[in-house]
């Protein structure tokens, strides 16, 4: 048809108000075989005819239903040249313009009326994402009011059984008659389904009323069934493994594992170890794991030692949930029921060194549940696998033998695997409700009286307790019975302090550690790792009161006695992974702390502000002599003039040097910290990590502290060099808090110098210094950096005077 007719014959439409002004014309282009109409031009000519429904339908009730009698024959009956999805979509882009009765009728009767038709052509076209993803369109549409065939479940049901009709009336035929045929249109159908979670709707019918029917005794069965499966590795292959047993794994994957990459990583690693699958499962795929040699040898002993490997890890066991480490204990306990399927070969020594690092980490962690499942895992390995000689088997007497998770692992590790396997599950939806029951509950109905008088209840005649019967007792002078004996010996102590859940130990422990510490000097250096270790590693204050600074107490105790070991210990473990910022704050103060303790200088503190926060209205050397106050100059004149008589016999007073206790322990601390402050980690990144800029802080003030708590030792001077040329290659840091920190450690420096102990080489580095609080008093942004290096310049002025002067 020409351009011209068309826009005539559109525009006649569009412009009539009745349906049968125009229905001849209608009818002539909808039911005409030989109608001229292309594709595109039915397409604009039936959007019209939908968008003047609306209108048409002003009219009388029998003219309505004539119309609807009409389109819908138009609609199901007419072989247009549009699709069955450009027809639906018409419908579709109409009734997101208004939901309507009829139009929703029309949709619905086409779908089901041509729903054959509809797939072939999408099967042609390979067009998956239409089919899979109508009912979301159509959800989006009508909102809570979806028509029940195109409701998730019903949608790919039918889905399911156009598949089986296919499977069963075409493909399997032609595979029969050794003819080609191809699946991969509705085999990828269910594995589109499967990954928008409508595994249960489209899959379970195939898979529990075709293929485990057939499979068993048909092998062309189980090559369509194993296509299925192995097309793309996804969710149906957990579904089938989730409701079916290790026979039918072995049925339909053989020893495909060994042979398909994609399959291996799924099964032994995806599904053990990243997904915690239930207990019954995990056995179902072991037991499949041992039905053949091949994969004994390729698989199972690979997931045997990756499970013990994860069970012997630190990392795992401190920071793995109970559910998580619950699930490794109890996979481990599966595996050694197949204990003859396991070959220790060359494997032996590497397995032994598992056990027993594992059994050791175990040992050491400070929860109860831990310990106890790593001795008992510990005993069932070395009992089943026979790594020792029976003469030399493992037993602890530390845990509770009738534990229900100890009988429970116990168990899992006897049970014969030939009674282990499950039957095949059924998840069918026709659940039964049953109804329960109310109980009726009676009411006890009060007499009621006839009169209209008010009785008044006399309260003393029913109360028979007399008061005054009891002896009163005076409790003004009781205390508080505990139940909690105190620990009596260091080990004692060290065990209830592992014990997290017995609050009431826990505290006892940590207040009597000091004590112990004093009484059991030699005992205690032996354990005195293993507690800086449980202190340091506590993540939760166990609603204890004043449990950081008891933890914090311990910690300085425990330095201020073993500083060589400890100091070392703490050191190292500053710049570990696995830990938190909190902790690595700890770190900072225990070391800081015992310093101060160990050098015996008093009053640190008090000094370091007394010399920092000097108030503003001190003189200084840069200002005019025209802007100081009349005060400061009357005073600057009387004290020219005043003179002083001083007796020729009296000698002054030289300052004596005061030995520093800290000066052959300093290095031990100091050093290990600044030799990997600007050693970047994926963990730990202090100098150029986004995050860590207050560890960063803390650091170069723990830094500055040491060097005043070295003072009049002999390594003062290279540490405080060490110092300045780190602080020197952070000036130019962003963060306004790192530059506070920055000058903070300078003053430090200055002020662990003194007025005696210098260094000549010391000169330059205070005068370049100086030369950045000059700029950092004038250009920096932050008022609190600019007081600080005021404070901090005039410190510099009086140091460098000093150094001069001598």
């Amino acid at each position: 048809m020409s351009f011209e007719r068309l826009n005539i014959l559109l525009k006649q439409i569009s412009s009539s108000n009745s349906y049968f002004s125009i229905e001849n014309i209608i009818e002539e282009y909808f039911c005409n075989k030989n109608s001229p109409l292309t594709t595109i031009e039915q397409e604009k000519l039936i959007r019209l005819c939908l968008r003047k429904l609306s209108d048409w339908f002003n009219q009388t009730p029998e003219q309505i239903k004539q119309i609807k009698i009409n389109f819908h024959k138009y609609f199901i009956q007419t072989s247009f040249l549009l699709k069955q999805k450009q027809l639906i979509d018409l419908l579709l882009n109409q009734l997101k313009i208004s939901l309507n009765d009829y139009l929703t009728f029309l949709l619905i009767d086409l779908y089901e009326k041509n729903y054959l038709k509809l797939l072939n052509e999408l099967e042609q076209e390979f067009d998956l994402t239409y089919i899979i993803h109508l009912p979301d369109r159509i959800t989006n549409i009508y909102m809570n009011n979806i028509p029940i065939c195109f409701q998730s479940k019903n949608f790919f049901h039918r889905l399911s059984q156009y598949i089986q009709e296919q499977l069963i009336t075409y493909h399997y035929p032609n595979m029969v008659a050794q003819i080609d045929t191809n699946i991969k249109f509705i085999c990828q159908l269910v594995h589109r389904a499967a990954k928008l979670g409508y595994t249960k709707y489209i899959w379970r019918p195939l898979y529990k009323n075709l293929f485990i029917k057939k499979c068993s005794n048909d092998s062309l069965w189980l090559r369509l069934a194993q296509y299925f499966l192995f097309e793309t590795i996804d969710d149906i292959i957990l579904y089938t493994i989730e409701h079916g047993n290790s026979k039918i794994l072995d049925l339909f994957f053989s020893d495909r594992i060994i042979h398909l990459p994609l399959l291996e990583k799924y099964l032994i690693d995806t599904l053990l170890f990243r997904k915690q699958l239930s207990i019954d499962i995990v056995r179902t795929i072991l037991i499949y794991l041992t039905m053949s040699n091949n994969r004994i040898e390729k698989c199972f002993q690979y997931v045997f030692k990756r499970f013990l490997h994860i069970w012997s890890q630190e990392n795992f066991i401190r920071f793995s949930s109970n559910n998580q480490h619950l699930y490794i204990c109890q996979c481990i306990s599966i595996c050694l029921s197949f204990n003859q399927q396991i070959q220790l070969n060359n494997d032996k020594d590497t397995i032994i060194m598992c056990v027993l690092n594992g059994i050791r980490l175990h040992l050491e962690s400070t929860f109860d549940y831990i310990r106890r499942r790593g001795q008992l895992i510990g005993e069932l390995i070395i009992k089943y696998i026979h790594l020792f000689s029976s003469s030399n088997q493992l037993i602890f007497d530390t845990y509770d033998k009738n534990h229900s998770e100890v009988l429970m692992l116990t168990k899992l590790a006897e049970i014969d695997q030939t009674l282990n396997d499950r039957q095949l599950s059924d998840d069918d939806d026709d659940e039964e409700t049953i109804m329960k029951k109310e109980p009726i509950v009676s009411i006890i109905e009060k007499p009621i009286c006839t009169t209209n008088r008010i009785v008044l209840h006399d309260a003393s005649i029913d109360d028979d307790d007399d008061d005054d019967e009891f002896e009163s007792y005076d409790y003004s002078h009781d205390t508080i019975k505990l139940d909690v004996e105190k620990p009596k010996y260091i080990r004692t102590c060290l065990a209830d302090l592992i014990s997290t859940d017995k609050i009431d130990r826990l505290e006892s422990a940590l207040n009597m550690l000091p004590t112990l510490i004093e009484l059991y000097k030699i005992e205690c250096e032996e354990v005195a790792l293993e507690l800086v270790r449980i202190l340091l590693n506590y993540n939760s204050t166990f609603n204890i009161e004043n449990f950081e600074k008891l933890r914090l107490n311990n910690l300085i105790i425990l330095c201020e006695n073993y500083p060589l070991l400890i100091s070392d210990y703490l050191c190292k473990e500053f710049y570990e992974k696995n830990y938190t910022i909190h902790q690595r704050s700890l770190i900072l103060k225990i070391i800081q702390e015992t310093a101060k303790k160990l050098s015996q200088i008093n009053q640190i503190q008090t000094k370091i502000q007394d010399q920092l926060f000097i108030s503003d209205d001190d003189d200084d050397d840069d200002n005019d002599n025209d802007n100081d106050s009349w005060h400061s100059i009357i005073n600057k004149r009387l004290k020219l003039k005043t003179k002083y008589k001083i007796k020729n016999n009296l000698k002054t007073k030289k300052k004596i040097f005061q030995e520093n206790n800290f000066g052959n322990l300093v290095g031990y601390f100091y050093y290990p910290l600044i030799s990997y402050i600007d050693k970047k980690q994926i963990y730990l990144s202090l100098i150029d990590g986004d995050q860590d800029y207050l560890l960063l802080c803390e650091l170069l003030s723990c830094l500055g502290r040491l060097c005043i708590y070295a003072q009049n030792t002999l390594s003062l001077n290279n540490m405080i060099k060490q110092l300045l040329d780190l602080l020197k290659s952070l000036q130019q840091h962003q963060n306004a808090g790192v530059r506070h920190a920055i000058i903070y450690a300078y003053a430090c420096t200055i002020v662990s110098i003194g007025n005696i102990c210098y260094d000549e080489n010391l000169q330059y580095y205070f005068i370049k210094l100086k030369q950045w609080l000059d700029y950092i008093i004038i250009k920096d942004t932050n008022t609190e950096v600019q007081s600080l290096a005021k404070s901090v310049r005039q410190i510099l002025l009086k140091t460098l005077q000093h150094i001069t002067d001598n």
